[in-house]
């Protein structure tokens, strides 16, 4: 470890102001340099972690936020600069054709037609690229549905946690779960037409679809309850509960109750 100093998950999250899911989500997408188990040498220990790490989550934030480079395109660059081989990429490549893409692909997957409506072409030209080139960065509609909505869970998760922090952190919040899920479902009713066609995709039996909501699920969770709750998944799970419900409450309008049921 960098100079012999190793760190526990809470200092990497506290030091670095990246949530405990989303670090998860790095290690297991090969953001993150590896990690060591400690412990008895069996395998089963927590991942601890260093000054590496650490440096590689500050450089994400910078090339997330400021340059706006998607997770595929940072885990190109992102070995060069650790390593100092290269400098970060000039601000004329933050919206590469990969990123334009996964912003093209979200907007018209949420339109009311859906995404099965959307074609590959359509796609392309909101991105302003060759279909041809789609295939350079995705192998499918199907590939590229799954990067909208793996980017739409990290910015989810970093944008409450952003959130919390402007509220003065998880004190300031209250520990108020009817606060958390009002805030939360302000930043996922954006995310909700995508989320609800992975969902309907789950429901009906897609295997990869299930797997994935599954771990969105389990992400969401843990970003929605880190703040309340030292168990943070079942605690987020009720925040993300309370949110949907929100979100639905405010896309039917607050007089759905009053009006007239067919009968």
């Amino acid at each position: 470890m960098a100079n012999g100093q190793g760190l526990t998950l809470g200092e990497l999250v506290a030091r670095s102001g990246v949530p405990a899911s989303t670090v998860h989500h790095y290690r297991r997408a090969g953001l993150l340099p590896p990690s060591t188990r400690p412990g008895n040498g069996d395998g089963h220990g927590r991942f601890a972690y260093d000054e590496h790490h650490l440096e590689a989550l500050q450089h994400i934030r910078v090339l997330r936020e400021e340059y706006g480079l998607s997770l595929p395109e940072i885990r190109d660059v992102l070995p060069a600069i650790l390593e100092g081989r290269e400098p970060p990429p000039a601000r004329d490549c933050a919206e590469g054709p990969q990123a334009r893409l996964v912003d093209a692909a979200f907007t018209l997957f949420s339109e009311p037609r859906g995404y099965a409506a959307v074609t590959v072409s359509e796609i392309a030209a909101t991105a302003g690229v060759a279909k041809g080139s789609v295939y350079r960065y995705f192998r499918s509609k199907e590939a590229l549905f799954t990067a909208v909505v793996e980017n739409l869970c990290e910015d989810t998760a970093q944008r409450f946690a952003t959130a919390v922090s402007d509220l003065g952190g998880p004190e300031g919040l209250g520990r108020d779960p009817a606060q958390a899920a009002l805030v939360f479902g302000a930043l996922v009713a954006r995310a909700m037409p995508i989320l609800l066609e992975l969902g309907a995709r789950a429901a009906r039996g897609d295997l990869p679809s299930q797997l994935l909501a599954a771990r969105v699920l389990r992400t969401l969770a843990e970003a929605a309850g880190s703040p309340l709750s030292d168990d943070p998944v079942p605690a987020g799970l009720r925040v993300i509960e309370a949110a949907f419900s929100t979100v639905l409450h405010w896309a039917v309008g607050p007089e759905w109750a009053g009006r007239a049921t067919p009968g």
